[in-house]
């Protein structure tokens, strides 16, 4: 209607005007992701860190340009006059700040305020999280609608009706996310010690490549780690959350309510949560710091006590990423493999989720370590430091239409591999093997590659024949097929 009543400058002004009216309210409602936005100075630090470019450092010669782009606009009232799509939610920005502003996390809310994706909350809402439709599209735009009919029918996403029905309790009467106060300083960690029992997560994303999760679980048992799960855990929130289908307190109540489950589910006070995807195990943490404030407690406490659940202090939990987990075992590990991958040539590529929620752009050399005992040969590579492209992205090209426009980020990632005569990626997040395996790379996840090498079949357990781009010459060529 708006578009028919006015002529086009009539029609900008309004809807500028409607912009900047959200944006202060956003501001006064106090959002816990904008509340430390006036301790930017814009001193460029992140610049140089956004794998998106949309700080170009050349823009305007402002070494600042993404920090005051964004801050500066805040400040007064107005949305930044900056693509807030074009950022893929990798939070380097919040990574490498020496103040700990978190400029992904502002993009986040006013993103949330103004690009909501009603279609990933709806899922959460009739689902419990993202179902395998969700991801038909990427299937169908690469041709490979008999992976996607083969993966739905042998390994679907199932989630019990209580759960469902809880979820969509809470999320229908949300609470706002200025009842929630950020914590000084992060909560100290545990130092995470060889569990006995692990809670195995089920990741959204991990139905694009099943083989992981199976993976995930014969290791596991082949280190003698019982391995726990319960159809009553749905999505933490954390994929539709930075797609901008779930909000901040959203994925709060989504993983406290997890967390309630998963205390039932070990009846016991020392709980390691683990599984395949860095964005579960970022979302367990910052639960896990937020629930650590009493006043934070109650307001989440009030929330599940309309579906009959109650989280207590978090303190007898431990998020146990398989990037910290595995390597306790390294030699046990080292020690069941059986078939060395030699002659293969690998990138190994560390989730900007994992480094966010370890707070370092340092790439650790846990995923390097973890390869290099199967036989395979690490290639160095600029893409270890860098972000694969990101799911948000990925989804927004599909949502609009673009599916076949190849952004930067992901031509950078190709001519590596392609310069680096790689025959394999490696990586620690099934998100980051989406998007490497839409764009034509052969990749593995960490779990994959060492239930291989440890004379896992390819098919039943790894279950390759699922993967968008075949891995076939690359495990012929060394034998493993």
């Amino acid at each position: 209607m708006l578009g028919r009543a006015l002529p086009w400058p009539d029609r900008k002004i309004v809807l500028d005007a409607i912009t900047e009216g959200a944006i202060r309210r956003l501001l006064d409602e106090r959002d816990p992701r904008l509340r430390n936005f006036l301790l930017c100075n814009a001193c460029g630090s992140c610049t140089p860190y956004c794998p998106a470019r949309i700080n170009d450092p050349g823009a305007n010669g402002d070494s600042g340009y993404l920090a005051r782009g964004v801050t500066a606009a805040l400040q007064a009232g107005r949305r930044p006059e900056i693509n807030l799509a074009d950022c893929v939610q990798c939070y380097s920005c919040e990574t490498i700040c020496p103040r700990s502003v978190s400029i992904g996390g502002i993009i986040n809310a006013v993103y949330e305020t103004e690009h909501v994706q009603p279609v990933f909350r709806r899922m959460l809402l009739d689902r419990g999280g993202l179902p395998p439709y969700a991801f038909l599209p990427v299937y169908a735009s690469r041709r490979r609608l008999g992976n996607f009919v083969a993966k739905a029918v042998r390994h679907p996403y199932r989630v019990d009706e209580r759960a469902v029905a809880e979820v969509g309790s809470l999320l229908l009467r949300p609470v706002d996310a200025s009842a929630f106060s950020l914590n000084g300083h992060a909560a100290p960690k545990r130092p995470l010690t060889p569990p006995d029992q692990v809670f195995h997560l089920r990741s959204c994303c991990a139905f694009n490549y099943p083989g992981a999760d199976l993976s995930q679980r014969r290791i596991l048992s082949a280190l003698g780690v019982r391995c726990v799960t319960s159809s009553s855990q749905t999505c933490c929130g954390g994929a539709p959350h930075y797609m901008g289908g779930a909000g901040f307190a959203d994925r709060l109540l989504l993983t406290a309510r997890n967390l309630s489950v998963i205390r039932d589910a070990c009846g016991e006070d020392d709980i390691a949560v683990t599984g395949i995807c860095p964005t579960c195990s970022d979302s367990y943490v910052a639960a896990l710091e937020l629930l650590a404030g009493s006043a934070n407690r109650a307001v989440v406490n009030e929330a599940l006590g309309r579906i009959g659940r109650e989280v207590s202090e978090p303190g007898g939990f431990s998020v146990a990423n398989i990037l910290d987990l595995y390597p306790l075992y390294l030699g046990e590990l080292q020690r069941l493999v059986e078939t060395r991958l030699s002659g293969l040539r690998v990138g190994v590529h560390v989730s900007c989720h994992y480094r966010k929620m370890n707070g370092s752009l340092a790439v650790p050399r846990k995923l390097h370590d973890l390869t290099t005992i199967t036989g395979a040969q690490v290639v160095r590579s600029r893409m270890e430091h860098y972000c694969c492209g990101g799911v948000k992205n990925l989804f927004d090209r599909h949502l609009n239409g673009d599916a076949d426009e190849v952004p930067r980020l992901n031509r950078l990632v190709c001519r590596d591999f392609v310069d680096n005569r790689l025959d394999v990626m490696v990586v620690d997040c099934p998100g980051c093997e989406l998007v490497y395996d839409h764009m034509g790379i052969p990749v593995l996840h960490i779990t994959e590659l060492l239930a291989l090498a440890m004379g896992a079949d390819p098919h039943s357990t790894v279950y390759i024949q699922g993967h968008l781009t075949s891995l076939s010459p690359a495990l012929a060529r060394i034998g493993v097929l």
